[in-house]
């Protein structure tokens, strides 16, 4: 990365999009001689190394999607699109099976995607994702994501993940205490906030707010779009919304049509947030800090169910949430091989390894930490 190094003089006039931002938490100096980080990437270089040698492909292609990834990526794609007939037809039974299998097919395919993970095509990461926007505008999903929660992980007031919705849940202590988070912790809450989050948050209020604003969630700043880009934008979010919810009143009673707007998109956010609230908001990760960036991605994660295929795929493999941090551009199918050279590492250098063993003690511990932030702070 040498060669995208700036002299001094010129970094030091330098300003940050956002002129809030009060600099870097993490120390990078030396942090290239630093045994931990050393450590860190021998064992991912000689990985790939040895990957690349026995494919006769380059290291960075090593990283990519292998073709039995790619066969299941297409697979539940296929499978996806295969299943829309007998939704739209009115079949009961897919109201959980479409849905489902989008879910499968986004957290395999769609989250790598856009890490620039899936392939060593940058064309095929960035356009991919368009097929099936599910989860919200890819654009959008940048920002939010890889710019923002990736690089500042938990940290107040720089991770856009910690204030999707203040005003109904507190996961974090920088959000300001309400009395409305007293019941955060009851499950009715918790569905209710999980049923809408994706449908109704990700995909409409939070992008609406992200625009008006040109910040998501008040963290993450970015350029204001073109009128071109704008249009764009729109028209997919219109798209979105009639797929998505309007299509079944022009073809079912109104009773009907209701249920086919709501449950699949239910279901589809529930999957979404079952995978995404239990690897970081967890009472040992959410306030965990370090100012090396390696080890604090890596405590501020935490891994379940490493032993279980149904684990990993059920989630695309992000039951290896320490291993997805420390190396967000390799492909999820290779984060399994990392993952004990990484836990080795840790217990060498004294670094906690948060990893449970299944869905069952996240969800457990995830409840206990929201149940925790409904207290009011003394």
């Amino acid at each position: 990365l040498s060669k995208y190094e700036l002299p001094p003089k010129e970094a030091a006039e330098l300003k940050t999009h956002d002129q809030r931002d009060d600099g870097s938490p993490y120390i990078w100096k030396n942090i290239d001689h630093d045994g931990f980080s050393s450590e860190l990437r021998t064992l991912v270089n000689e990985y790939f190394s040895k990957l690349a040698k026995e494919k006769g492909i380059s290291k960075t292609q090593a990283t990519k999607a292998t073709f039995g990834r790619w066969l299941t990526v297409l697979t539940l794609i296929g499978l996806f699109f295969a299943s829309i007939p007998w939704l739209v037809q009115g079949q009961w039974a897919f109201l959980i099976i479409t849905p489902v299998l989008g879910w499968l097919a986004i957290c395999n395919y769609w989250h790598d995607s856009l890490h620039f993970s899936l392939s060593s095509n940058w064309r095929v990461n960035a356009y991919l994702p368009y097929l099936m926007p599910l989860i919200s505008s890819p654009s959008m999903w940048y920002h939010q994501h890889v710019i923002g929660h990736h690089v500042y992980t938990n940290i107040s007031n720089k991770d856009p993940d910690l204030a999707h919705a203040p005003q109904l849940m507190r996961e974090h202590e920088s959000i300001r205490w309400k009395k409305s988070h007293l019941n955060q912790k009851c499950l009715s809450r918790v569905l209710l906030v999980w049923s809408i989050a994706v449908g109704l948050g990700l995909q409409i209020l939070n992008d609406v707010r992200a625009l008006k604003k040109l910040s998501y969630n008040n963290v993450v700043a970015y350029d204001k779009p073109s009128k071109m880009q704008m249009a764009a934008h729109i028209a997919g979010r219109i798209i979105y919304i009639l797929f998505a919810f309007a299509w079944p009143f022009a073809l079912f009673p109104a009773w009907k049509a209701m249920i086919w707007a709501t449950v699949p998109n239910v279901v589809f956010s529930l999957c979404f947030m079952i995978n995404t609230q239990i690897n970081h908001l967890v009472g040992h990760c959410a306030h965990a800090f370090d100012s090396n960036f390696f080890k604090h991605q890596i405590i501020t994660a935490q891994n379940f169910g490493r032993d279980s295929a149904f684990c990993f795929y059920f989630s695309g493999g992000l039951n290896y949430q320490i291993e997805h941090h420390l190396f967000p551009t390799v492909n999820h199918c290779h984060l399994p091989a990392l993952s004990p050279g990484v836990k080795k590492i840790c217990k060498k250098y004294g670094v906690p390894y948060n990893s449970v063993s299944g869905y069952r003690q996240a969800i457990e511990e995830h409840f206990a930490h929201t149940a925790a932030m409904s207290v009011k702070p003394e």
